[in-house]
């Protein structure tokens, strides 16, 4: 044993388990805290990281809920869109049968007024030559006649028109 002693290695190997037993609670708090620092940490971290999951999922679902209510709503805005362009296309088309209509009878009213309008003038024309005749025939005949025939002729036209 006294070899032991006087070896250097033991000594050191007695001197590393008494350094060792002395310092074991505080390497041991330092090590163990170290490593349960960072166990805490990484805990920490992982509930952060699943909380932040999960408001994402609910951000997510949240979005997906307004983008199906907005699809609905540009579907509604589409229907009403052709409901309006229906209800215009026949207001239109209305308005439009409704002047054709009033144009039509502006036309066949004007037909009419020109058609009696050369109904008129025809007459007047006929008048007119019926006038010419009866002129002529009157000059024909009252040429010949001298102007106590015409006197006489005159009185029994009065006469008979005053009777």
């Amino acid at each position: 044993m006294s070899e032991m002693l006087e070896d250097p290695r033991f000594w050191v190997a007695v001197s590393f388990f008494i350094f060792f037993a002395l310092t074991y609670k505080k390497i041991g708090k330092f090590a163990f805290g170290a490593l349960d620092d960072r166990t805490a940490k990484i805990k920490h971290e992982l509930d952060e990281a699943r909380r932040l999951r999960e408001e994402a999922q609910g951000i997510l679902e949240q979005y997906k809920q307004k983008q199906a209510h907005y699809m609905k709503e540009a579907e509604q805005i589409l229907v009403d869109a052709k409901k309006d362009a229906e209800t215009l296309r026949s207001y239109a088309e209305k308005e439009m049968n409704a002047q054709l209509e009033g144009r039509t009878k502006q036309a066949m009213d004007r037909i009419a007024q020109e058609e009696a309008q050369a109904i008129t003038d025809v007459r007047n024309h006929v008048v007119d030559v019926a006038l010419a005749a009866a002129r002529s025939l009157i000059v024909d005949h009252v040429g010949n006649l001298s102007q106590e025939d015409l006197v006489k002729l005159a009185l029994t036209d009065i006469e008979r028109k005053i009777h």
